[in-house]
């Protein structure tokens, strides 16, 4: 097969790997290599999630890093910046309708991981702060944090957006809200009040990356309390790890 194209963004804490065009399909590690070992296991998830089928045989070999970026950010703990050289691109009707598919069954995949949770306001991992503040530890802290964040995503773009508290409807008047907009399928590149750059193509893959993010958390700790089978994967992780 031909190589899978990989970002590549670190620092001196850690590495976070993106998949050029599978959109949010990341892997984190101490190190650019570290993260490239972990990545034939957690594509195949990804596209076992969003096509319906795992990619068989995934190598280490399998993958290139096409664009490597240092950053000053807390990659360790998920903060990210880059905008992929893909992301500046024209993008047609087509395609943005197949992503904001993604979107909104990720929205949905979400829910029934909280769903299936027996306990919602139970403390899941212990209570630490990141760089956005302390880290959401129940499942209804982390899916109003993960619902939250779409706020957040608007306002690059320029658009004026607020949740309502439902996670499948924000998400669809998120997607309202950018379609009013003229010309928003325009490859415009945004600055955000913090500097940060963006585009729409961007954005959609950071909406479906930080449900997965979180929805892999709520999941990998959830087993840990209550039985495996009890606990929803329709993101198709393969184990809590």
């Amino acid at each position: 097969m031909a190589h899978i194209e990989v970002i590549a963004e670190y620092s001196e804490r850690g590495a976070m790997l993106w998949a050029d065009f599978y959109p949010g399909a990341y892997s984190r590690g101490e190190t650019v290599s570290k993260a490239l070992e972990k990545f034939p296991k957690t594509l195949s998830e990804y596209a076992a999630w969003a096509y319906g089928s795992p990619l068989p045989n995934l190598a280490e070999s399998d993958f290139v890093v096409t664009h490597a970026y240092q950053t000053d950010l807390r990659v360790d703990d998920a903060d990210s910046d880059v905008l992929f050289p893909s992301e500046r691109l024209p993008m047609d009707m087509a395609e943005y309708t197949q992503k904001k598919q993604l979107c909104i069954r990720s929205a949905q995949d979400f829910e029934k991981v909280v769903a299936s949770i027996p306990q919602k306001d139970r403390a899941l991992r212990k209570s630490r702060r990141t760089f956005y503040g302390k880290i959401p530890c129940s499942a209804r802290e982390m899916a109003e944090h993960t619902n939250n964040t779409l706020e957040y995503y608007a306002e690059a773009l320029g658009i004026p957006f607020e949740t309502e508290g439902d996670f499948i409807e924000d998400r669809k008047r998120l997607f309202r809200a950018l379609e009013s907009t003229p010309n928003f399928l325009a490859p415009k590149v945004y600055t955000a009040r913090d500097g940060e750059l963006w585009t729409l193509k961007k954005l959609l893959r950071r909406i479906i990356w930080h449900d997965r993010i979180h929805a892999h958390a709520l999941y990998r700790h959830a087993i840990t309390f209550w039985q495996k089978e009890r606990i929803e994967n329709p993101f198709c992780f393969e184990s809590g790890k």
